[in-house]
C-alpha cells in the first residue's frame, strides 16, 4: 500500500484527471478525500477475499484441523514461499528447477476475477491504464498470494515492497528481451478476454498493394469502366 505522501500525491493527479475528463472543476473536502483514498485498503481487502479459496483449492491446502493436516499445510506453506515458488508455472525446492516465472495460473485467474469479470470494470473501461498490467498492481497480487498461504500457518509479514523490488530486478535483468512486459502484456490480454470485450484495436488502416494502384492507373488510362458503367 502507498504512505500517505504517495497517497495524496496520486490523489491529486486523479482527481486533476477526472476534472479534466468530465469538464467539471470540483475542489476534493477532507471528506471526498478519505472517500476515495479508502478504496485502496477495500481494493486490498477484496483481493484477499477472492484469492483464499482460490489459494485453498489451487494449491491443495487441508482445512481440517487435526494435527497431521495442520503439518502438511505447514510443509506446504514452507515449499511455496520458498524462492517464491509459488509463482512459478513449474514449482521445485531447487532453483534450478523452478520454470514458468510470474505464468502459474493462479495469478492469471484472480486477475481476471478482480479486474476483468466483465466489460464494465474499470481495467476494461480504462484500459490505457492496464495495458500492460500494472507492475504494481501485479505486485499487489503476489503480496495478497503470499499472505492467504501465510494464513494456513498463521502469521503474516508486510511483502508488497519486497515483491515490488523483487519484479524492478527481474524487468532490469531481463530489459534486453522485454520479458516482463511482455508477461504484464499478456495477464492483460487475457483478462481483457475474460471480460467478454471485443478486441482493443487502433483503427483499421487500409492499404492498397502496388499491384492493385498500377492496374487501376492503367484501367483509368484506357477507360475501362465497371460492368454496370458499361451497360
Amino acid at each position: 500500500m502507498p504512505n500517505h505522501l504517495m497517497e495524496t500525491l496520486l490523489l491529486d493527479a486523479s482527481w486533476a484527471r477526472a476534472c479534466k475528463v468530465t469538464g467539471i472543476n470540483l475542489s476534493h473536502t477532507p471528506q471526498l478525500a478519505r472517500l476515495v483514498t479508502s478504496r485502496g485498503s477495500q481494493v486490498c481487502g477484496q483481493l484477499k477475499t477472492k484469492l483464499r479459496p482460490l489459494v485453498k483449492a489451487m494449491f491443495s491446502f487441508h482445512s481440517s484441523q487435526s494435527k497431521n493436516a495442520i503439518k502438511k499445510n505447514w510443509a506446504l506453506a514452507e515449499g511455496l514461499k520458498e524462492g517464491t515458488n509459488f509463482a512459478f508455472k513449474h514449482m521445485s525446492p531447487e532453483e534450478d528447477g523452478q520454470h514458468g516465472f510470474l505464468k502459474v495460473p493462479l495469478i492469471q485467474k484472480i486477475i481476471n476475477t478482480m479486474w476483468f469479470m466483465n466489460k464494465h470494470d474499470d481495467s476494461v473501461m480504462f484500459h490505457n491504464y492496464f495495458k500492460p498490467f500494472p507492475y504494481p498492481a501485479l505486485a499487489l497480487v503476489l503480496t495478497a498470494i503470499e499472505c492467504c498461504i501465510d494464513e494456513w500457518v498463521m502469521e503474516y509479514r508486510g511483502m508488497y515492497k519486497s515483491h515490488l523490488k523483487c519484479l524492478h530486478v527481474f524487468e532490469d535483468a531481463t530489459k534486453l528481451y522485454n520479458v516482463l512486459l511482455g508477461i504484464c502484456t499478456r495477464l492483460y490480454e487475457v483478462g481483457w478476454i475474460h471480460s467478454s470485450t471485443g478486441p482493443v484495436s487502433a483503427p483499421i488502416e487500409i492499404t492498397l498493394s502496388a499491384h492493385i494502384i498500377v492496374a487501376a492507373i492503367k484501367e483509368h488510362e484506357e477507360g475501362t469502366t465497371t460492368e454496370d458503367e458499361s451497360d
